[in-house]
Order: C-alpha cells, then structure tokens, then sequence
C-alpha cells in the first residue's frame, strides 16, 4: 500500500474526531448559558414618569424612573415584661420537693418503729422512768421539795449563792400565809416596811456558802427591792425565813421551825428570830443558836 495514502487516511479521522469534540463542547457551552440565564430572576419593571421624555441619538426615548413610595415606620406597641424562668431553679425546687418527702417518709418510718420497740413483746409496754424521790427532811403538806431539797417546778434564776423558784406549787398556801403573817408581825416590831405577797420565791443555798443547801422563803418589800437582790444579790431589805428541820435525817420526826431574818440597810437595823414548829417564839436569835446553847463550844 501505498505510505502517502495511509498518512492521508489517518488524518481524515484525526480531523472528524476532532470536530467531534468541537461540537460537544459546543452544545455544553450554549446549555450552560441557558441554565444560567433560567436561574437569574427577570429585570424588574421599570415605573415610568409620565412625561415627553428625551430622544437620543440612538433613537430610544429617555424618561425618570419614579422613586418607591417610602411609608414611614408604625409603632409597635410594647409586649409586657415576662422575667424569664430559670430552668435550674425549678429543677432544684423539684429536687428540694423531692429531699423534703424523702425525709418525711424516713421519720414516719422512725417513728413507727419508735411505737413497736414502745410495744415491746406482745405488745406489752416498756417500764416508765422512775418518779422522782420526795424529800426525807420536810413535810410534802408544807413544801414539796424532792430528794435534794429542791423544788419539782421550773428553776427561774441562779446566782454564784442560790437557786430561785417560784412558791406556786412549791409552798402550800395556808403555810404560806402563815409565814407571811409571823414576818410581818416582826417586822411592825422592829418599825420596818413590811413585805409584801407578791413576788414569793423558794431560794436554796449553794454549797460554797454559809448555810450550804439552806432552803429560805424569801419575801419582798417591793418589785425594785426583789428584782436587786436576785439579779444584783444585793438584798439591803431582807424579809426571808430559813426553814430548819429538827432532825437533820428526817427519820424520828419532820418538824420544821422557822428562822426569820428582818434588815433594812438604810436604817442600819437587822433582827433575828426563832419560832417553833406549833408557831411559839423561842428567842430573838437564829435557830441554830436558840436550839444549840453551846455552840460555840462545839
């Protein structure tokens, strides 16, 4: 075969294959131009004003575009406050709520079986704590006093010298006015105020003191003079009876006899006396002295 007829044929299909691909690239070319101009929204109308215009060179005739209309913004009316709600906060309520029910079901739970150990065993109940003891030393018709000579009512003040409580449901009444009776009697004696019903208190010694565990039924001249000595202990006007048992064991008899104390600081006058458990005087000195002659040899 002839080599010049080959080359000439080798070239023919180089050339179609070519054109070929001219024409693709072609017709991908124009599509993508029609997509493009299908994706680009339309020009938007034009708003003419209505007017001659001017005629150009070009032969087009030019007019103004007229301008939007401009609306001017309307107020819009406020919405009311709303605080905004913390989620955590309620998360933590509903935790609260929830420790506070726990712990409420916890103490039913105590104290049902506070009730069943209460029960015992067939459902007998346990031993109540035992009463306290009264005392050996004084008659419960007089005074009500326990084991250590003191009163079973509420302490309402203590000082470095003594313990004080009231006499309601401590000193029956009718001992009460007796005694009440006798210091007034020696009070009129020595010309002295006398003292008055109001306030009564029960007053029992400290041990670091001159009578240790003494108990006394104190007296007033008036609310400044009761207030002084047992806030301040400085007791200027002394209205009180120390209550001294006859047998120190309370075993052969619970007789009590009366030792009065009668001062008043600014007259500078004290008095002392004894009387009897059957309310007859002995002797214008303290008990102790009255019923132990020798005292001071002991």
């Amino acid at each position: 075969m002839n080599p010049k007829r080959t080359i000439s044929i080798h070239s023919f299909f180089a050339a179609l294959i070519l054109g070929g691909l001219a024409l693709l690239h072609l017709d991908a070319f124009a599509h993508g131009e029609k997509e493009k101009e299908a994706d680009e929204p339309p020009p938007p109308a034009l708003n003419y004003i209505k007017e001659k215009g001017v005629n150009g060179r070009d032969g087009y005739n030019y007019k103004h575009v007229a301008k939007e209309p401009y609306e001017s913004p309307k107020q819009v009316p406020k919405e009311p406050y709303k605080p905004a709600v913390k989620e955590e906060k309620k998360e933590e309520k509903g935790e609260k709520k929830e420790e506070k029910k726990e712990e409420k079901k916890e103490e039913k739970k105590e104290e049902k079986k506070g009730e069943k150990k209460s029960e015992g065993k067939h459902g007998e109940g346990e031993k109540e704590p035992p009463k306290p003891t009264k005392s050996t030393l004084f008659d419960p018709s007089m005074i009500k006093l326990d084991s250590t000579n003191h009163p079973f009512t509420k302490l309402q003040r203590s000082t470095d010298v003594a313990d004080y409580y009231m006499c309601k449901d401590t000193v029956n009444d009718g001992f009460r006015q007796q005694v009440l009776a006798e210091m007034n009697t020696f009070a009129d004696q020595m010309e002295l105020p006398r003292a008055q019903e109001i306030p009564c208190m029960v007053k029992v010694a400290k041990p670091n003191t001159k009578f240790p565990n003494a108990v006394f039924i104190e007296f007033y001249t008036n609310e400044e003079a009761a207030i002084r000595c047992m806030k301040y202990a400085n007791c200027g006007s002394t209205r009180l009876v120390m209550l001294y048992p006859k047998d120190k064991t309370g075993i052969k008899s619970k007789e009590i006899y009366r030792s009065y104390v009668i001062t008043d600081e600014k007259k500078y006058r004290r008095g002392s006396f004894c009387v009897s458990p059957n309310g007859q005087m002995l002797a214008e000195r303290n008990c102790y002295v009255a019923l132990n002659p020798d005292w001071l040899f002991n």
